[in-house]
């Protein structure tokens, strides 16, 4: 059986998805050809997933980061770094230094779309409006509650 499942998309994209993870697969394969599994769909709802999976693996990374906030923390919630490097290697299935994390989380915080508190060793952040305005078209998959805890 093979360690992952791959997907190459039209423009050269590669998905890849661990063996087992049927969920993710199912999610995925539902985003990218706008197929669900028995539940019908109208056309302009399938061109939307399609074009919502095409923008999130077009993205940068900072706008990635910046998705997996405004999907995963409502306004006024706390978060730290480690948090959103571990939902970016979750959904995105590759891997970011915190590093990196850290400097878009800091560039975010310069531009008034996140409030940030607390020591650099303590960092805390929360989404502000801007940030709910300026990001929220991107959409980030779905992510199974079994690999959040």
């Amino acid at each position: 059986m093979p360690k992952e499942v791959t997907i190459k998309l039209p423009d050269g994209t590669i998905i890849r998805i661990p063996s087992g993870d049927t969920e993710s697969l199912k999610t995925t394969l539902a985003l990218v050809t706008g197929k669900s599994d028995g539940s019908s769909s109208t056309e302009e709802e399938r061109e939307q997933k399609i074009a919502s999976i095409n923008d999130l693996i077009g993205a940068s990374k900072i706008e990635r980061v910046a998705s997996i906030i405004r999907n995963h923390y409502p306004e006024g919630d706390w978060f730290i770094s480690n948090e959103i490097c571990e939902l970016y290697e979750i959904i995105f299935r590759e891997g970011v230094k915190m590093s990196t994390v850290s400097t878009y989380l800091s560039r975010l915080a310069d531009e008034n779309m996140l409030n940030r508190k607390g020591s650099v060793s303590q960092r805390l952040y929360s989404v502000t409006k801007k940030l709910l305005e300026n990001y929220g078209e991107l959409k980030v998959l779905e992510i199974p509650a079994d690999l959040l805890k």
